[in-house]
């Protein structure tokens, strides 16, 4: 499930794989928000991943970057989620 801006089950379950597959020390994902929830216990199969990322080409980057530039990335994204001007909340995932 994902109720808020700064993590989901699913985002968690994503960024896992991609630490895993891609032998990433980190991993960043765009904030999945969309399809149902599933029952603890189900199985997950690939039309459910389908559904939570709403793509069925997704692709997956592995990129070195700089601690100074995930800190930019986090940085632009609060701005987008809180900034105090209601003109430039653009909305985000942390």
């Amino acid at each position: 499930y994902r109720r808020g801006n700064f993590n989901g089950t699913w985002d968690d379950l994503i960024c896992d794989a991609l630490m895993s597959e891609r032998e990433a020390d980190i991993a960043m994902s765009p904030g999945v928000r969309w399809g149902p929830s599933l029952i603890p216990g189900d199985d997950i199969t690939r039309e459910d991943i389908w559904n939570v990322t709403s793509m069925t080409y997704g692709k997956a980057y592995r990129t070195e970057m700089t601690g100074e530039f995930i800190k930019v990335i986090l940085e632009d994204v609060a701005d987008n989620i809180f900034n105090p001007d209601p003109y430039y909340q653009h909305g985000g995932d942390m």
